[in-house]
C-alpha cells in the first residue's frame, strides 16, 4: 500500500525528499520516496509516492519501553537530517509516522484505522514490545538545505506556533527551531504519564525559551543515551501510567501488568 502527495514542485521539498531516499544510513528516519510522478492536471504540481504510514501515536504508547524507542529513532533520525545540513522545520507528532505493519500483520482500513481492511470488522494492534516498529519523519514541505558551512537563519512565522522565536522579521537558527519542535513532541506526548520523569531533564533542556541555551541535535543525542544508560532494562516493559489514572484503576492495570511480566519470564524460561 502507498500514500501519495501532491506537492509544489517549487522550493528544496523535491530534492530533500530525493536525497533522503537514497542515502542508506541507519540513522535515516525519513520517509523513503518511491518516486516523483508529474501531476496529469496541473504541470506545477508534482505526485510523491511513499509507503502508507500510520501515526505515530496511534494506537497509543502503552510500555516504558515504546517511548524510549521512539525517543531512540526520532533523535537519531533528527542527527541524520542535521549532519546533511538540513533543517525540518515543522516537527510535530503528525509529522512523524510509523510501519504498523508489525502490529497489524493481517492490515487495517487505511482511513478506518481501527478496522479491518474491508472496513468489516474491529481489529485491535498487538503490542509494540518485542516488534520492530520504525518510526519516520515525514514533509518537507517546509524545510530548509543548507550549502556546508553557510548561515542557517531564516525567516517566516512557519510550523509549530509553539516555538517562540518564529518571526516574518528577526532572523532565527532553523536548527535550534527542530530542536524545540522535537521538544514540544516529547512533552505533549509523555508528560501525561507518571513514569516517564526520567525524559524531564532532556525535554527541559530541547525546550528552553533562548534558542542558543539549547542543546544541538548530536548533544540531546549524547544526553539521551546517558539519561538512557540509566533505565533498568526491566522497567522497559512496565505500563505506562496516566497521571489521571484513579487508585483502584491503578491496582487492577498493575495486577494485570504484573501477570503480564510473570508470562514473559515464564516463556523466557520454557525456551
Amino acid at each position: 500500500m502507498v500514500a501519495i502527495k501532491s506537492f509544489v514542485r517549487q522550493g528544496q521539498e523535491e530534492q530533500i525528499a530525493q536525497f533522503f531516499a537514497s542515502v542508506r544510513d541507519s540513522r535515516n528516519h525519513c520517509v523513503r520516496i518511491h518516486e516523483i510522478l508529474p501531476d496529469p492536471l496541473d504541470t506545477r504540481l508534482g505526485l510523491m509516492v511513499m509507503p502508507y504510514l500510520r501515526p505515530c501515536n496511534n494506537p497509543d504508547f502503552t510500555t516504558v519501553g515504546d517511548v524510549v524507542e521512539f525517543v531512540d529513532q526520532t533523535l537519531e533520525g533528527l542527527v541524520f537530517m542535521h549532519d546533511h545540513n538540513i533543517a525540518h522545520r515543522d516537527i510535530a507528532t503528525a509529522n512523524i509516522m510509523m510501519d504498523a505493519r508489525p502490529l497489524y500483520p493481517n492490515g487495517h482500513h487505511p482511513v478506518r484505522l481501527g478496522s479491518t481492511p474491508d472496513a468489516l470488522y474491529p481489529v485491535s494492534a498487538l503490542p509494540r514490545a518485542g516488534r520492530s516498529v520504525q518510526y519516520f519523519y515525514i514533509d518537507f514541505g517546509l524545510s530548509s538545505w543548507f550549502t556546508p558551512g553557510s548561515s542557517s537563519l531564516v525567516i517566516g512565522d512557519v510550523g509549530r506556533a509553539e516555538v517562540p522565536e518564529l518571526s516574518d522579521t528577526v532572523p532565527y537558527d532553523a536548527f535550534k527551531v527542530d530542536i524545540y519542535a522535537l521538544g514540544e513532541v516529547y512533552h505533549e506526548e509523555f508528560e501525561k504519564y507518571k513514569n516517564t520523569d526520567f525524559l524531564l531533564p532532556l525535554v527541559e533542556q530541547l525546550r528552553r525559551v533562548q534558542p542558543e541555551q539549547r542543546l544541538t541535535a548530536a548533544q540531546a543525542l549524547r544526553e539521551w543515551q546517558r539519561i538512557r544508560a540509566t533505565i533498568n532494562d526491566s522497567l522497559f516493559r512496565w505500563r505506562l501510567v496516566p497521571k489521571s489514572e484513579q487508585a483502584i484503576e491503578r491496582v487492577v492495570n498493575d495486577t494485570v501488568a504484573v501477570a503480564w511480566e510473570g508470562i514473559y519470564h515464564l516463556k523466557k524460561l520454557v525456551m
